[in-house]
Parts: structure tokens; C-alpha cells; sequence
């Protein structure tokens, strides 16, 4: 306590201080008591945190799985005129593929400018259309005369429309020198098919007047959409990367035929089951879980040299976060005719309560209904996607999750201690304090008393003795 003295047993001979020290401690039991019991808390509180998070890493292991899909395709063909990339869906088989035309954009280019000259571009407007918008949405932009074609090309970047715009500077053979142009490029390669190729891109130029230029835009290259067969059956999409012709399936169309009037090359597409890297795929939701039921393994596995009060060993959400991580190895996917559980396509219980893959049962499961794999997990409401969604949400919603319920409490707990402890620890500060003032007390009075006796021994020792 600031400004009191202490005498510390310099008269009595006694060691008050730590006569204090050993009172203050054993006053101050149930404070240490508190402390370990929120540090108990609060390793609790980190363990379900560590839960959460692994339960998280499951949840979204199985929506990779639902919407990328587990079973995976390779290509074992060759091909010049595209590629292919499976995906979600792909099955395996032997596909004739014709690409006869690829899709390209519209492109408009100014008449030659001079690059040296000052002069630059007429006055006027100009308007870009695109796809039947009009850019910029709010008018025309406006060109005064002389600006750059530099100065154009920014302008109509900065009009908001799907183009890019371009100066390029270029050797003319015909007037034997250096010349300049504006490119202008649709975005988008193709047009749709119900406005025709013109609908692709207008580039509208209205001249006003002044000593500049007119920069005579015209079209060096029509939009074309691209043009191909997969057995038989003729296609044509805007872009030549095509999702929706084969599914699960992204072709890159890469060469078109020699020439407008013939047809490209047929060659076939050949795409297997790949059951290596479908069972890593479906490895990495297996660790995923083992890794959550590990921690939960650990907490539920008790002994006698359990400390059952820093750990979740008494927790009953444990065990039922144990029961519903079961669940997902027996939930069943309605609609599906043979494979509608993990187990049917190899997914195992072992000892540990982990997971592991048979390999005899998948190989069995993938050679029978490979399709099935995907559906396991992309089936709606049933399929382990949403599944494992539902089950996650369950333990750890923000505000009726299990797990988070338990978090709240301790941590609630957790913070009641630190109002306790505060007020144990004024009151064991307040006994310190009234300890040392009592023994401060005490040795003054002892003082006292010592400088009394040294008096009336002094005083009567100065005394004559009678004979």
C-alpha cells in the first residue's frame, strides 16, 4: 500500500514481513484457484476453436467435391483443331470433332494518318454501337478538332464501351512511308445470330467542321461466330471456347477449315475415366474428416491421467459431434440406382474411427457407375455437399451452432472469473495492507516501551545505594 512504513521486526526481533507474505499467500488460495480454473477455460475454449476450424476445411472439401465434381476424365487423344479440358460431368468416350470456322471480332480501322503532321482529326461526334448499346450511354463523344488520334483512342476507352482502341504505326508500301492508324476491336469475339454479323460493332463517325482530318473509320474485319460438328450434329457459338456442346466438357476451338468454302478436318476426341486422380480427389475429403474426427478422438479418449478440466472429456457435444461425423459415412443420396453411399464406392471405417479408401471396392464402384461419384456429392439436399453443409452449420452457426454455444459459455465463464479475481485481489490487498499497519503498530509500541526501560534502567542505575 503506497505510503505506509514498515518496521519489518527490527525491534521485536520478528520476521514480520514474511509472516505477511505467508498470510497474503494462503489468503490469496482461492484467486490461484480462479486463475487455474480460467486457464482450464480457456484451453477449452481453444480446442473447440481448433474443432471449428477443421470442421470448416470439411465443409468446404465436400462443395469442392459437389461443384467440381469427384470423378475425373483425361484426355488420351491428340488434336490439332482444339483442345479439350474435362470437367464436372465428363464421361468417357469417343467423340468426332470438325471445327470448319473459328469466331473472330469486328474490327474497324481509321483512314492513314501522317504521323508527323500537327493537323489531327476533324471535328465532330462519334458513336461506337455495340451489340445494339449505344456508347457512351450518354451521347456521342465529342471530337475537337486537331486532337491526336491518341487522344481518340483514350476517349473512346474511357466511353465505357466493350472495345479496345488502339494508334498503330505502320510502313505503307503504296505511299512508300510511315503511316498511322485507330484500331478499333470488339471485346467479344461472334455476333448473335438474330442481328447479324453488323450488330457485332458500329463505329459511327459524324463530321462537323474545322482544318483536321476525317478519320473515315470502315471495317477491316467482320464479326464471325464459330462453326463446328461433334457427331453430326452442326454448332455455332460466338466464342470459340465452348462449354455446352459436350457435357463436362470445354472445347478450345483452335483451327478452322483452309478456307470459307470448305469444312475442317474430323478428328476424335477420346476421353477415359481416370481413377487415380478420381481417388485423390475423393482423398482429400477423407483427410478432411479424419482430421476433424482426430481432434474429437482425442478429447473423447479418457484415461486417468485425463485432465478432464483443460480438455472437452466431459463435453457432451463431443459425443454427439462424434455420432453426426458417423452419419455422413451411412448418409444415402436418394435417386441413385446401385452407388448411393461413401461405402458403396469405398470410403471405410477403421479401427481408429478414421477413414480410408478400398481400393478393391472403388475400382469395383468407378468400373460399375462412375457417374455415381459426382452424384454422391452433387445430388441436391441429399448429396454429401449439402449434407455436410447442414451437419457443419449445425455445429457451428454464430448464434445456435453446438460448438459455438459451448464457446460462448466458456468464454462467458471465462470473463466472470477476471470480476472475481479483481475483487478477491482488492480484498487480499486491503488485509496486506491491514496486516503491516498492525505490525507497524506493534513494533512502535515495542519501541516505546524499549525507550522507557532504557530510561528508568538509566535513571535508577544514577541513583545512590543505601548502606
Amino acid at each position: 500500500m503506497a505510503g505506509t512504513i514498515t518496521s519489518s521486526g527490527l525491534v521485536s526481533g520478528i520476521d514480520t514481513a514474511s509472516i505477511v507474505t505467508q498470510l497474503v499467500a494462503l489468503e490469496s488460495q482461492p484467486i490461484t484457484r480462479l486463475q487455474n480454473q480460467q486457464a482450464a477455460f480457456k484451453s477449452q475454449v481453444s480446442l473447440l476453436g481448433n474443432i471449428v476450424s477443421k470442421l470448416a476445411g470439411l465443409q468446404t472439401a465436400a462443395q469442392d467435391l459437389g461443384s467440381g465434381g469427384v470423378l475425373a476424365a483425361q484426355v488420351d487423344s491428340s488434336n490439332t483443331s482444339f483442345s479439350a479440358t474435362p470437367g464436372v460431368g465428363a464421361l468417357s468416350g469417343r467423340y468426332a470433332v470438325r471445327v470448319d470456322q473459328l469466331a473472330q471480332a469486328s474490327k474497324w480501322r481509321s483512314a492513314a494518318f501522317d504521323p508527323t503532321s500537327t493537323t489531327g482529326v476533324l471535328a465532330g461526334t462519334l458513336q461506337l454501337t455495340v451489340k445494339g448499346t449505344a456508347y457512351p450511354t450518354t451521347g456521342p463523344i465529342t471530337i475537337s478538332d486537331g486532337m491526336s488520334l491518341a487522344d481518340v483512342a483514350y476517349a473512346i476507352r474511357q466511353s465505357g464501351a466493350p472495345v479496345s482502341a488502339t494508334v498503330l504505326t505502320g510502313w505503307d508500301a503504296a505511299s512508300a512511308k510511315t503511316v498511322s492508324y485507330l484500331s478499333i476491336t470488339a471485346r467479344d469475339t461472334g455476333f448473335d445470330p438474330a442481328g447479324g454479323a453488323a450488330s457485332a460493332l458500329q463505329v459511327q463517325f459524324t463530321a462537323g467542321t474545322g482544318a483536321g482530318q476525317d478519320p473515315g473509320f470502315t471495317e477491316t474485319q467482320a464479326a464471325r461466330n464459330a462453326a463446328f460438328n461433334v457427331d453430326g450434329v452442326d454448332f455455332l457459338r460466338q466464342s470459340n471456347t465452348v462449354t455446352d456442346a459436350l457435357a463436362g466438357v470445354t472445347l478450345n476451338l483452335k483451327q478452322g477449315a483452309v478456307s470459307p468454302a470448305t469444312v475442317g478436318t474430323t478428328e476424335d476426341l477420346v476421353l477415359s475415366t481416370n481413377p487415380a486422380a478420381t481417388q485423390a480427389r475423393l482423398q482429400k475429403f477423407v483427410d478432411a474428416y479424419n482430421g476433424v474426427m482426430a481432434l474429437v478422438q482425442q478429447q473423447l479418449a479418457v484415461t486417468k491421467d485425463t485432465d478432464r478440466q483443460s480438455t472437452l472429456a466431459g463435453d457432451p457435444a463431443m459425443r454427439g459431434l462424434q455420432s453426426a461425423l458417423q452419419s455422413i459415412l451411412t448418409n444415402t443420396v436418394s435417386g441413385l440406382p446401385g452407388v448411393r453411399t461413401l461405402a458403396d464406392v469405398g470410403v471405410k471405417t477403421n479401427r481408429d474411427g478414421s477413414l480410408s479408401i478400398d481400393a478393391t471396392t472403388f475400382a469395383d464402384a468407378i468400373g460399375r457407375d462412375p457417374t455415381a461419384f459426382d452424384a454422391l456429392f452433387s445430388t441436391a439436399g441429399t448429396g454429401l455437399s449439402d449434407f455436410v453443409t447442414g451437419l457443419v452449420k449445425g455445429q457451428t452457426d454464430p448464434l445456435s451452432g453446438a460448438l459455438v454455444v459451448d464457446q460462448n459459455g466458456l468464454t462467458a465463464r471465462s470473463k466472470a472469473i477476471d470480476d472475481q479475481v479483481a475483487a478477491m485481489q482488492r480484498r487480499v490487498d486491503a488485509y496486506k495492507a491491514n496486516l503491516q499497519a498492525q505490525f507497524t503498530a506493534m513494533e512502535s509500541t515495542l519501541s516505546s516501551l524499549k525507550s522507557t526501560s532504557s530510561y528508568l534502567t538509566q535513571y535508577l542505575s544514577s541513583k545512590p545505594t543505601s548502606g
